[in-house]
């Protein structure tokens, strides 16, 4: 798989998980205190899992990739994917108080966002 292709999957995989976009980065750090501690340790296994998949996915597909850009790339990644929604989901009133704060914002879906991040990572 080419970096491009890898990228490619990747962006398309969260594409399809708005949902847990969302969730992820509206306040994570108080949802995951006031979790019962079953229900956190499930959702880790999951996470946990996710991380695996990257890094399996990397270890077969970039070879060549030390063990210490991989870990980069993990932790680099992974903290990404909680600013992915509010930067592809705008409402109407923070796209009009960014063009009257003459913002240059450049919007984004969450595959693009996702698919140039990946790319810029694994260059």
């Amino acid at each position: 798989m080419t970096k491009d292709e890898f990228a490619d999957m990747l962006a398309h995989s969260l594409e399809e998980r708005a949902q847990l976009l969302k969730i992820m980065s509206m306040n994570h750090y108080d949802m995951e205190t006031g979790s019962r501690p079953e229900r956190l340790a499930a959702f880790k296994v999951v996470y946990g899992e996710s991380i695996r998949t990257v890094r399996s996915g990397l270890d077969k597909y970039f070879p060549d990739m030390s063990v210490s850009e991989k870990q980069d790339f993990i932790y680099t990644f992974f903290p990404f994917m909680f600013g992915i929604y509010p930067y592809t989901f705008v409402t109407e009133k923070q796209r009009t108080a960014m063009e009257e704060a003459d913002v240059n914002y450049v919007f984004m879906t969450i595959y693009e966002i996702t698919f140039n991040c990946v790319k810029r990572l694994l260059d």
